[in-house]
C-alpha cells in the first residue's frame, strides 16, 4: 500500500464554533471520530468556496484520492466474497457498486449536502450536479479517512457504508446490459446498437459522460450519464432493453 504525507492542515484555516459543531455531528453520524476536523471540513468544501490565493482547499484532491481508495477497497471486498468470479465479472460488479448513482444515494441517506461548504450565491439546483457533487463528497470523505487513520480504517468504513449495496449486487450477479442488448437487437433487427458520446464534463480525473444508444433507426433511443463511457453505455443499454421488452414482451432466452 502506498503512503502519503499529510501537511499540517491545522495551520491552513480556522473553523468557527458552529461549523465545528456541524463537523462533529457528521463525524459521529458516519462513525469516524476525526481529530483533524479541518481535514473533514476540506472534504466538504466545494470549489465555489475557494478563492485565488486562499489557504482554503476544496475537496477535489481528496476526492481524487478517495476514488482510488474506494476502487481498491471494493475490489478487495469482492475478491474475498466472490471466489468463483472471474476478472470480468468482478469488474462489472465493482462498477455497478461504485457508480455515481449509488454513491449519490449513499450521500443522500447521510444528508451530506447539509454539511457542504458552498460559495456565496452557489446552488446545486440541477439534479445532475447534485448527483455528481454528492458522489464526490463520499469519495472525498474516504480520502480524508485514509489520510488520518490509514487504509484499514478506510476499508472498514467502505465495508460498513456499502454493505447492503454489495450484498444486493452480489445476489443479483453481474449484469452486462450491452451484451444483452446486442444479442437481442441482432436477433430481432439484424443490426448492432449504435452508441455515441453526446457530452463530456468535468476535469480529466473526474469526468461525467453522457451517452446515447439507438436501435432500429431511432425507434428505440435512450441517453444516460456515467462516470466512465462504459458505465454510461451500460445504463443507456439497460434503458433500451426495458423499452424493447416492455413494448412487445420480448424475453431474452
Amino acid at each position: 500500500m502506498f503512503q502519503l504525507f499529510l501537511k499540517d492542515t491545522n495551520k491552513a484555516l480556522n473553523i468557527d464554533k458552529s461549523r465545528r459543531k456541524k463537523l462533529k455531528e457528521l463525524s459521529n453520524k458516519i462513525g469516524v471520530k476525526f481529530k483533524n476536523l479541518k481535514l473533514l471540513n476540506q472534504a466538504l468544501t466545494h470549489t465555489s468556496c475557494v478563492e485565488k490565493k486562499s489557504k482554503i482547499e476544496s475537496y477535489e484532491r481528496l476526492e481524487f484520492l478517495g476514488d482510488a481508495i474506494l476502487n481498491t477497497c471494493v475490489a478487495i471486498i469482492l475478491y474475498e466474497l466472490c471466489p468463483d468470479y472471474k476478472e470480468g465479472s468482478l469488474s462489472s460488479l465493482r462498477a455497478s457498486i461504485i457508480d455515481g448513482k449509488t454513491l449519490s444515494e449513499v450521500a443522500f441517506n447521510l444528508r451530506l449536502l447539509d454539511y457542504i461548504n458552498l460559495g456565496k450565491g452557489e446552488t446545486l439546483a440541477d439534479s445532475r450536479a447534485k448527483e455528481k457533487v454528492s458522489a464526490d463528497l463520499v469519495e472525498a470523505i474516504i480520502g480524508a479517512i485514509y489520510l488520518e487513520f490509514g487504509f484499514e480504517k478506510a476499508l472498514n468504513f467502505v465495508k460498513n457504508l456499502l454493505d447492503s449495496e454489495i450484498k444486493k449486487r452480489i445476489k443479483i450477479g453481474p449484469k452486462d446490459f450491452k451484451t444483452q442488448l446486442q444479442k437481442l437487437t441482432v436477433a430481432r433487427f439484424k443490426e448492432y446498437p449504435k452508441y455515441e458520446v453526446i457530452k463530456e464534463e468535468g476535469p480529466e480525473h473526474n469526468k461525467i459522460f453522457e451517452v446515447s444508444v439507438s436501435v432500429n433507426g431511432n425507434q428505440y433511443f435512450a441517453t444516460a450519464v456515467g462516470r466512465t463511457k462504459k458505465d454510461a453505455e451500460q445504463r443507456a443499454a439497460e434503458k433500451v432493453l426495458q423499452m424493447i421488452r416492455g413494448s412487445d414482451n420480448t424475453k431474452e432466452e
